[in-house]
């Protein structure tokens, strides 16, 4: 996710997320975020998710795992937010381009208040914050949430 992909990001202003877009962002219980391992081979996992109704996508990941060296890296993470169905009509998904900054303090504070509220089984096994990301959206893409 380097070259092109971070210097179109970085020059072009976001289009504001409409509501409906902010919506599904903030209601969906999971999403993927994909980062570029070392090798430059993709790697993918899901996370639950917080949104702060603006602009940015909390999640928090393990320090050492593949995610976080790619976040360390470049920083570049895409965010995928989906919903299935097996009547395809009804098929939605916003993708989120995002750049990721390690927070720490009452940012983090902030961000896991958000998620012990939105996820309230963390505190059934003890999950405690990690590296937490915020996911800053430079660019956005959807399909299916807004007509």
């Amino acid at each position: 996710m380097g070259g092109l992909f971070r210097q179109s990001f970085r020059e072009t202003p976001m289009k504001p997320l409409p509501d409906a877009l902010r919506k599904f962002v903030a209601d969906s219980p999971v999403c993927r975020i994909a980062t570029v391992r070392d090798d430059g081979a993709p790697h993918l996992i899901p996370v639950c998710p917080v949104f702060d109704g603006e602009s940015t996508v909390y999640v928090d990941i393990g320090d050492r795992s593949a995610s976080a060296q790619g976040v360390r890296k470049s920083g570049d993470v895409a965010v995928l937010v989906d919903h299935y169905e097996d009547d395809w009509s009804q098929l939605k998904a916003a993708l989120l381009y995002c750049r990721a900054e390690i927070v720490q303090g009452d940012e983090q504070d902030r961000a896991w208040h958000m998620i012990r509220e939105k996820f309230p089984q963390h505190s059934t096994v003890s999950w405690e914050p990690r590296l937490t990301l915020a996911l800053r959206i430079n660019d956005w893409r959807q399909w299916g949430v807004i007509d």
